[in-house]
């Protein structure tokens, strides 16, 4: 028996997938996945507060108790634990499916039965009374020549309304042709007249040479009416094809407006917490994998991502159960950070003064 796997059967009994979990709790996919696979509980590199945070994140979503989580996982690290998650719910399903109520048996079987289920029944004894014939069934009364004078009835009918039809439609044509007879009339009048008006030889235009074209002055007619000198020609604006994420990504934290004392910076890469002092115009690269935590004067810092500001990110990705900003890949994998980064500083508090790599994973 295994936690991870007892998670899993819970979250499956839920109809839940993974991607349901991962967008509640904002973990990143391969951190769920090594939960319910168990190979996070046997990972040297993984922090214990961490692996146990990401766990009792992921039980709040299936409605877990608290009490019941954690001790699930002092057994874990104590090696001791054997499916107690769901053990009695298991054995609960297990009597619902097996144990049969009376009801539910085959029809040849009555519960209070001791027959042997492989032993044949005896054969009653046939009745000695003569069998009844089943009754001969009943011959419905059928009055053919009532029915012959319905059907002649209604092809009468039929006949009347066809001919009815036909008298409405001739009567609206005639209407129609009588209103717009003077129009009609007019019409292939025109259409006569036409034909007989007689043509007038026109010179061959194929045989007149073309005027020449003075560029110049379509440019001039353009700079007129447009107000400004059009492009060149020749030149085809191209937009830049934005990046794509590589397996390891890069947030710029930029002390932009006040000193940082400290910030607190935690990366998937080894999952330590570092504090960092900066002064106001600092900017430190930080590098990871999909998980970037971040803790501390939010209202000083501003987090950048590809040249680009991330917007609002106390706001949008603060994380209750990590008290910091959890930046994930699927935050920076959006057009506006992969776009190119703009020529200019986005802000009027300005760029930072530098941006160095103050630790390497």
């Amino acid at each position: 028996m295994s936690l991870g796997k007892d998670l899993a059967s819970i979250r499956k009994s839920q109809n839940l997938s993974l991607e349901d979990i991962q967008n509640a709790i904002k973990i990143p996919l391969t951190t769920l996945q090594s939960i319910e696979n168990n190979s996070i509980f046997s990972d040297s590199g993984k922090n214990k507060t961490y692996v146990r945070s990401f766990v009792r994140s992921y039980a709040k979503v299936l409605k877990i108790d608290d009490d019941e989580i954690v001790q699930a996982l002092d057994e874990v690290e104590e090696g001791t634990y054997s499916g107690s998650l769901i053990g009695d719910s298991a054995e609960e399903m297990t009597e619902a499916q097996f144990n049969l109520d009376p009801k539910d048996t085959l029809p040849s079987e009555s519960p209070d039965q001791d027959q042997h289920p492989l032993q044949e029944p005896e054969p009653k004894p046939e009745s000695t009374e003569p069998k009844k014939a089943p009754p001969a069934p009943e011959e419905d009364f059928i009055n053919w020549a009532d029915m012959g004078r319905k059907f002649t009835t209604v092809s009468k009918n039929s006949r009347v309304w066809v001919f009815v039809l036909i008298l409405v439609i001739a009567g609206s044509l005639a209407t129609t042709g009588y209103i717009f007879w003077n129009d009609i009339g007019s019409f292939f009048e025109s259409e006569t007249a036409e034909t007989q008006q007689p043509t007038t030889s026109q010179p061959d235009q194929s045989a007149i040479p073309p005027a020449p074209v003075d560029s110049s002055a379509i440019v001039a007619n353009n700079e007129n009416e447009l107000g400004e000198t059009p492009a060149n020609a020749n030149e085809q604006t191209t937009t830049p094809d934005p990046i794509e994420l590589d397996d390891t990504l890069t947030i710029s934290v930029y002390a932009a407006y006040g000193q940082l004392e400290p910030i607190r910076v935690t990366s998937d890469l080894n999952w330590r917490t570092n504090p960092f002092w900066m002064e106001q115009g600092e900017s430190y690269y930080f590098d990871f994998n999909d998980t970037l935590l971040v803790r501390g004067q939010y209202s000083r810092l501003l987090l950048m991502f590809n040249g680009h500001v991330i917007e609002n990110p106390r706001q949008n990705y603060f994380n209750t159960a990590f008290n910091s900003i959890m930046i994930t890949r699927d935050v920076l994998d959006q057009p506006r950070y992969l776009a190119p980064p703009p020529s200019e500083f986005p802000l009027s508090i300005g760029p930072p003064d530098s941006t160095v790599y103050r630790i390497r994973f």
